[in-house]
């Protein structure tokens, strides 16, 4: 079968080889160039049209993050996996939403960035790091009250009220818990707070 083929763009040179040399070891997976600024990251993809692209939040350039993300978004030929040390799940949000196919925060192995290219490449998607999903994400006592009250089956207007909030505040926090928690949809997060005892006010503190 024909390699996955891969563009990295990273600006720091340490992570850009290691990324490089290992990536390069999987006999499914050709690295076909890299780049440490989105200027001449969008050129080659635009020449190369990579499977995959393997993208640094925070590059030289004349656009900003968002921006560029969408600047490499918009190459239908390529998908387009993060690769980050940012951590902030609001703003991860946002960026999933421009369509990328995955977030990898940058503490992953590199058979872990390896697993995850195959999944995007497979079409599968959102690929997210364990941190970022329950496995291994505390939840705060906010998000737990939120969960309670979802396990209740109340609605977000009513929910709202409860925690005297306004119901795009309780919608954005359930946003939030469906990328923490690596869900869905509304259902599937009440179906998770009902099967983790969030509707049993004996169990959860």
């Amino acid at each position: 079968m024909k390699p996955i083929s891969i563009l990295i763009l990273e600006d720091h040179q340490v992570t850009l080889d290691g990324l490089r040399i290992g990536l390069s070891a999987e006999p499914d997976i050709e690295v076909v160039g890299a780049a440490s600024n989105s200027d001449e990251g969008l050129r080659l993809a635009a020449e190369l049209k990579p499977d995959v692209i393997l993208l640094d939040l925070h590059l030289p350039g004349q656009s900003g993050p968002k921006s560029m993300v969408k600047g490499f978004c918009d190459l239908n030929d390529s998908k387009v996996l993060i690769f980050s040390g940012e951590s902030r799940m609001a703003f991860i949000q946002a960026v999933l939403a421009l369509g990328v196919y995955g977030y990898l925060l940058k503490s992953e192995t590199i058979s872990k960035v390896a697993a995850a290219v195959r999944d995007v490449q497979a079409g599968k998607k959102p690929i997210l790091s364990d941190a970022l999903t329950g496995g291994d994400t505390k939840l705060t006592k906010s998000e737990q009250e939120v969960l309670k009250l979802l396990a209740r089956g109340m609605k977000y207007q009513d929910m709202a009220e409860e925690r005297m909030t306004s119901p795009a505040t309780v919608r954005k926090q359930c946003e939030l818990l469906l990328l923490k928690l690596g869900l869905r949809s509304r259902e599937e997060l009440i179906a998770w707070a009902v099967q983790n005892g969030y509707g049993n006010l004996d169990v959860v503190p």
